[in-house]
């Protein structure tokens, strides 16, 4: 039977008002006509009171059809084998070893994640034989995604002086922010300072005044109000607190001109790519642009990797730059990472969901494969032998949202539970797809 359901859109842009009514019939077909060039100009929709939000225009309104809540009572999905949602692991002391390889390959495993920020003392050379040995032994197809670690941002070593090894950041103070000016020029109440790299001797030449700067994953935050010199500014601290040593610094305004592939990168990435046999995916972390994913297929060509041999290059969206560029970074990618950690520190996290969203629908419609969705899926289980309900949802609706494959990192790297973390993923993930045809499409992708 012909089924139908009304789609009203509010928008508002600059000073003009936009209302797009679309009825949609037969199989719900999907008409998608609002334009990118629109995006970029569409303010927040105006808050409804609470007696008008069911005949919003912006309320997808269902079709007549409705199922009974009895249905959530059908039988659980068990047959692991049905399953197309892959399961990415990452790779760490709880689970590398030789007992818990075929371990976690039996729980339910598809990508092992290889993460280069922990590349050191010849672990990676014992770990990838053991993943291919065991994957062989099993009978499963296991493939390795290689992460390069990228550019990262930190303070120094505070003061050894102050004993306590902190330092209290007081709202409204104004602190000096940069470069170490000597061996001595630890970070000490009123000067946060961060060692000379490229990378963050980018970040100090690209301030300016206004500019927000995050500290240990947004919890501090400061503004520049006074350029000093290419090495060094003055900020106002407005979100306060005590601040250790080698935190993270995130700056989400700025588009920090710098090389996308660090000279660790480069070495990590040559590793990868001499791997026998090769490994399936090359992640690029904090990629701002086409350009940065060039970067590694330089490397490529420089190393004359075959076309057969060449890995899938796996940008990680981490920052609001690249969504900006996201169709020229894609345009040289494979495959997709939706990386809401650093993504979530700098656009904030009420932002972060809808940005995964429209990141999935549109690596699916550009046909990336696999394209991914990662961080604290399952982050309790760090700890916990079970997932929250909370947790379980957001896979649900990652899959829902049209994602290839959902991941673990301290989960399998660190916690306590990597076996029972992979395994209740993978079951969530096998019960989404058993009821995946109860949601129209319309529901699952966004405009």
């Amino acid at each position: 039977p012909t089924e139908a359901f009304e789609l009203g859109i509010h928008i508002t842009a600059g000073s003009m008002s936009f209302l797009i009514f679309t009825t949609y019939r037969k199989n719900f077909r999907r008409i998608w006509q609002l334009q990118d060039s629109l995006m970029s100009d569409i303010a927040p929709y105006p808050a409804t009171p609470p007696e008008s939000r069911l005949s919003s225009p912006t309320r997808i309104k269902m079709a007549e059809k409705h199922y009974p809540c009895s249905i959530a009572n059908k039988k659980q999905e068990t047959d692991d084998s049905k399953r197309q949602t892959l399961i990415v692991a990452t790779l760490g002391p709880a689970s590398w070893t030789e007992e818990m390889i075929p371990k976690m390959i039996e729980s339910g495993v598809n990508i092992f994640r290889m993460n280069c920020s922990h590349r050191r003392n010849g672990q990676f050379e014992e770990v990838y034989p053991r993943i291919r040995k065991h994957a062989a032994a099993l009978g499963r197809k296991v493939e390795v995604l290689g992460d390069l670690q990228g550019p990262k941002f930190r303070n120094g070593e505070i003061d050894p002086s102050i004993t306590e090894g902190c330092i209290e950041l007081k709202k409204d103070e104004v602190v000096e922010f940069g470069i170490m000016k000597n061996e001595t020029d630890f970070t000490r109440p009123g000067r946060i300072t961060m060692a000379s790299t490229t990378e963050q001797d980018a970040l100090l030449r690209g301030c300016t005044v206004g500019l927000t700067i995050l500290l240990e994953d947004g919890i501090k935050e400061m503004v520049v109000t006074e350029v000093v010199s290419e090495t060094e500014v003055k900020c106002k601290v407005t979100r306060g607190g005590m601040h250790k040593a080698r935190k993270g610094i995130n700056v989400p305004d700025l588009e920090i001109d710098c090389a996308a592939l660090t000279k660790k990168d480069i070495e990590d990435a040559e590793y990868l790519l001499q791997l026998d046999p090769p490994c399936e995916y090359i992640c690029i972390s904090f990629p701002q642009k086409k350009a940065d994913i060039q970067e590694l297929i330089d490397i490529m060509d420089r190393l004359k990797i075959p076309a057969d041999k060449r890995p899938k290059i796996c940008p990680k969206i981490e920052k609001p730059q690249a969504l900006t560029n996201i169709d020229g970074i894609m345009e040289l990618s494979q495959s997709l990472m939706v990386a809401r950690g650093d993504l979530g520190v700098e656009m904030g996290i009420e932002r972060t969901i809808f940005a995964q969203k429209l990141m999935i629908q549109c690596a699916k419609d550009k046909g990336l494969y696999p394209v991914i969705n990662a961080t604290q899926m399952m982050e309790s289980m760090i700890h916990s032998p079970v997932p929250t309900r909370a947790e379980a949802a957001d896979v649900f609706n990652a899959i829902l949202d049209g994602a290839d494959a959902v991941m673990l990192s301290g989960e399998a790297a660190t916690g306590k539970y990597p076996c029972e973390a992979v395994a209740a993923q993978a079951a969530i993930a096998l019960e989404t797809e058993s009821v995946q045809h109860f949601f129209s499409p319309a529901l699952k992708r966004p405009l």
